[in-house]
């Protein structure tokens, strides 16, 4: 609460108005006995204590009532004070100032002559009137100073949220002129850019601030612009909103908020679980390839280098990639994944790149943001990158060595911070011989290649995929599955799993939707699986894959060691030396 000492002056005022008008003098106190007023042999001692002498005012100050005392000296609140029965005053009217029921101070009217007291006694009752209205003045300044500090208080509590802010605000008038700014809006722009009475049309392009404005003449009118920044240090790229703020009815200002774009991207990461659900831990299997794999992952996650994983649909390539970007230092980035055959060709190069305002016929207004610019300081998922058409493989080359986009009907290359992680089911090698595949990406994406091998290549790991599928679905399905019996287990070892781990997921959910109990039979499969022809001891040496293995192995085992070997396994097999590296890698030859 405000102390009656922030309005003296005004009290002053107020006690040598009264003293001028009924030629007696006039005394204001606080609720400590501190003199804040005085006329007459009063004035000298303003800003002094009266703890020893003003022992009318502690009762009125008590009590919140008025007082009269007729005989100042004798009277029995005078009791204590050193001045008893040789007081100099004749009579004393004292009354309360009250605020929210409260006596916050006193104001009294003293009389040193017979003359004056004999004019208050015939009049009493309108000077305690008088003096009572006085002492509401007094309080209803008070109040209003109370008012205005909480006033500048809020407004000082406002402006340190606002200036919290990470992104940037401004506020303008109608007319463009900026009203006020934080201090996040401060740092963006120069001190000669942005100052209380700077324009929109110094901040922005004449284009931007007409769209700004805009705002201004609907209240449901919000703006959402993508601009350029040329700040202190460099030009950065933003998302801009305008919103109306309205009173009564009318738009009286514009709000405008700008946040980087970058910060957009690292907001949606945090927030996403989808992105924040997978580390190199669940990639399960008991097998050596996934081993290898985990193990291959947690060093290649630190470094910046294209990684192409290679495997075939439903192995787990994206889970891979995800796993990879969590590692790494770029997992507060964005991780954005793009799947090069469910896109249209035609499409495909602006969800890439992204496109300017007006690039095309039905380009939206604005433009738009490409995935290579979000995922900036993070990691782009380029999935099934075999199936990207060529020109497009040739500016994806460009970004990879240049580190640079420019948009669908833009002129100004845009810098990016991106780790490209390419995945296919493909073979690109025999792509490459045909001329659909350009060798000098298929080069620069194959930094680090890390292939995943097929299901049927790793049935070991059928158990602990099984198992872990059952724990998830057992919550969603409402069920209790803890058994697999002998006859589903073998059904799934003599399958050959074309889906790989996405198809087992699959057969999981079917045969737990049909189960009532604890444990999972045969008669809980799907009907792909019953009627699966079933793997015979005998018929095991007619696998081709096995025979292909066996082959490469024998022939591997029996040539000399280093390249020099490897040349001649491969022209003795007929096959290339790259593809020689994949087979022996597929296979598990060291």
């Amino acid at each position: 609460m405000v102390e009656l000492m922030a309005v003296r002056d005004y009290a002053q005022q107020i006690a040598e108005a009264i003293a001028t008008v009924v030629k007696i003098d006039i005394e204001i106190a606080d609720h400590n006995l501190v003199r804040i007023a005085g006329t007459g042999r009063y004035h000298k001692g303003v800003g002094l204590s009266m703890d020893r002498q003003g022992y009318v005012y502690q009762e009125v100050l008590r009590t919140g009532h008025q007082f009269v005392i007729e005989t100042p000296g004798t009277h029995p609140l005078c009791a204590p004070c050193k001045a008893r029965g040789n007081c100099s005053e004749k009579y004393e009217v004292v009354s309360p100032i009250n605020v929210d029921g409260k006596a916050v101070g006193v104001i009294g009217l003293i009389c040193f002559s017979d003359a004056q007291a004999k004019l208050i006694q015939e009049n009493q009752q309108s000077y305690l009137i008088f003096l009572t209205k006085m002492a509401e003045t007094i309080a209803l300044k008070l109040k209003e100073q109370e008012f205005l500090a909480g006033l500048v208080s809020s407004n000082h509590y406002l402006n340190s949220i606002i200036d919290c802010l990470e992104e940037g605000l401004l506020t303008v008038d109608l007319d463009g002129n900026v009203l006020h700014y934080n201090q996040a809006a401060k740092r963006l722009f120069s001190a000669n850019l942005l100052t209380p009475r700077s324009q929109l049309k110094s901040l922005f392009t004449p284009q931007i601030v007409a769209d700004i404005l805009k705002a201004g003449k609907n209240m449901d009118e919000v703006v959402e612009r993508e601009v350029h920044v040329e700040t202190k240090k460099n030009r950065v790229q933003m998302v801009l909103r305008a919103l109306p703020i309205a009173s009564e009815d009318r738009v009286q200002s514009i709000a405008i908020t700008l946040r980087p774009l970058d910060e957009i991207g690292r907001i949606v990461n945090r927030l996403s679980l989808q992105d924040a659900g997978y580390t190199i831990e669940d990639i399960l299997g008991n097998s050596q390839s996934i081993s290898q794999i985990r193990e291959r992952a947690k060093v290649v996650a630190n470094t910046k280098s294209t990684v192409l994983i290679r495997g075939e649909s439903g192995t787990g390539k994206e889970m891979l990639a995800r796993s990879i970007h969590n590692l790494s230092p770029r997992q507060q980035g964005m991780f954005m994944a793009i799947n090069c055959t469910a896109i249209p060709e035609m499409l495909l190069e602006s969800e890439l790149f992204g496109y300017e305002d007006g690039a095309f016929t039905g380009a939206r207004k604005g433009g738009k943001i490409g995935k290579f610019e979000l995922a900036n300081k993070g990691t782009l998922f380029l999935d099934e990158i075999g199936d990207m058409p060529l020109f497009l493989q040739a500016k994806i080359l460009r970004v990879l060595q240049e580190r640079q986009i420019e948009r669908i009907g833009g002129i100004t290359p845009i810098p990016v911070d991106v780790r490209v992680i390419a995945a296919t089911h493909r073979n690109l090698e025999q792509m490459m011989a045909k001329g659909e595949f350009r060798e000098d990406l298929y080069y620069r994406i194959n930094v680090i290649p890390i292939e995943i091998i097929s299901l049927r290549d790793r049935k070991e790991d059928l158990d602990i995929l099984s198992q872990h599928f059952i724990k998830s679905y057992n919550p969603q399905l409402n069920k209790n599955v803890q058994f697999l019996t002998d006859g589903f287990r073998q059904r799934l070892q003599d399958y050959s799993w074309p889906g790989n781990v996405r198809e087992l997921q699959n057969v999981i959910e079917y045969a737990m939707n049909l189960a009532e109990g604890s444990t999972l039979t045969e008669e809980h499969l799907s009907p792909r699986l019953k009627t699966a022809p079933q793997n015979h001891t005998e018929l095991n040496g007619f696998n081709l894959e096995n025979v292909e293995r066996e082959t490469i192995l024998r022939c591997y085992q029996a040539a000399e060691a280093g390249v020099r070997g490897k040349e001649k396994v491969a022209k003795a097999l007929g096959i290339g030396v790259a593809t020689l590296y994949r087979k022996l890698a597929r296979y598990n030859i060291d």
